[in-house]
């Protein structure tokens, strides 16, 4: 017996995703679309929203972030411009909430 893989079908156009490895881990990315099993995801700056990066699905993380936006676009047809892509995933990630850092419990 193997282990199953996630389902690809999971993953939806304008999920906010964390690559987990690779040369960008770490770094959060919009799914746009998914390819014979594989997800596709751009950020408008390493990878372009013309040409975005094939990722494996064990190699991504799911976050809680959705963005209606791209999602639009992408059922549309629209083309996605890489600027604002990179704005709408940098928004979303500084209206989050949340930071690595605890605060000083003193002040």
């Amino acid at each position: 017996m193997g282990v199953i893989s996630p389902v690809p079908e999971r993953y939806r156009a304008g999920d906010v995703v964390i690559v987990r490895r690779g040369k960008y881990a770490g770094r959060h990315f919009a799914v746009v679309g998914n390819d014979s099993g594989r997800i596709l995801i751009a950020n408008g700056a390493e990878y372009k929203a013309a040409k975005p990066k094939k990722k494996n699905v064990i190699h991504l993380q799911q976050t809680h972030y959705y963005l209606e936006d791209v999602a639009g676009r992408v059922a549309g047809g629209k083309p996605l411009d890489n600027g604002w892509l990179m704005q709408k995933i940098s928004h979303v990630l500084e209206n989050s909430g949340t930071s690595c850092r605890q605060e000083d419990e003193t002040a």
